[in-house]
């Protein structure tokens, strides 16, 4: 059906998502873990779209892309609808982990994932070394989303000759805070 299952707590006992398929959801409790799986065919993107079962400022529900590994792509505290996309380096399984947040709401949520093989326009995880570096394309934007207070993002753009590189910095908030 379109409805999780209990118990998809972990990795193990995901619940499947189908790509572009919106399945519902609902947090039994404050401390329960809806995990839900998508296989992408190859690099690319994965977007999470997330229909919460309200329109609130305050942060319900902490909705995140992990990799394999438990590593997190991407993620989003909220309490109203909301979507991201992050890129994945390979083909293979990932996962959508929905939590509760600082509050909770036991409602029930839609929640899809839809991928992609365009790759280019959104960075990786992890990209926080020089090494492992998101490659700029001249003239093209790149996104990108800092998981944490201390997650590094890094990007290498190539000149090909002498010159000057200009760099735009489209910030998420319009605020004189730094």
């Amino acid at each position: 059906g379109n409805m999780e299952t209990e118990d998809n707590s972990t990795a193990a006992s995901a619940d499947v998502l189908t790509d572009g398929q919106e399945l519902k959801g609902q947090l039994s409790s404050s401390s329960d873990v809806d995990t839900f799986v998508i296989t992408a065919a190859s690099a690319g993107t994965i977007e999470v779209a997330f229909d919460a079962p309200k329109n609130s400022s305050l942060d319900y529900f902490y909705v995140q892309l992990q990799d394999g590994s438990g590593n997190i792509l991407a993620a989003q505290e909220t309490g109203r609808d909301t979507s991201f996309t992050a890129g994945v380096e390979a083909a293979g399984s990932y996962f959508v982990v929905v939590t509760s947040d600082y509050y909770y709401d036991g409602d029930e949520y839609g929640i899809t994932a839809s991928t992609s093989s365009v790759v280019g326009n959104v960075e990786t995880e992890d990209n926080s070394t020089a090494a492992s570096a998101d490659v700029l394309t001249n003239g093209q934007e790149m996104r990108g989303q800092l998981l944490t207070s201390s997650d590094v993002d890094t990007f290498v753009i190539t000149a090909a000759s002498a010159g000057t590189i200009e760099v735009a910095f489209d910030a998420p908030k319009n605020s004189s805070l730094d």
